[in-house]
């Protein structure tokens, strides 16, 4: 298993930002409380994915054997 994904955290973060900013613009401060407030509860619910999981083998432990 040696994938190896390349992460643009600084990136990724910056669009994220600018795409927020741009959504808020012109926005008064109760919208700007609502907005983030809503996206708060979506964040606490189950999060759905849309690529299936992989499963991952679980190695026995220390002095235990297969």
């Amino acid at each position: 298993m040696n994938e190896k994904n390349n992460i643009r955290a600084v990136e990724m973060v910056r669009r994220i930002r600018d795409e927020m900013a741009a959504a808020l613009e012109g926005k008064s401060h109760a919208e700007i409380i609502e907005f983030f407030k809503t996206a708060g509860k979506r964040g606490q619910r189950e999060p759905s994915r849309t690529t299936p999981m992989k499963r991952r083998r679980r190695s026995p432990s220390p002095g235990k054997t297969a």
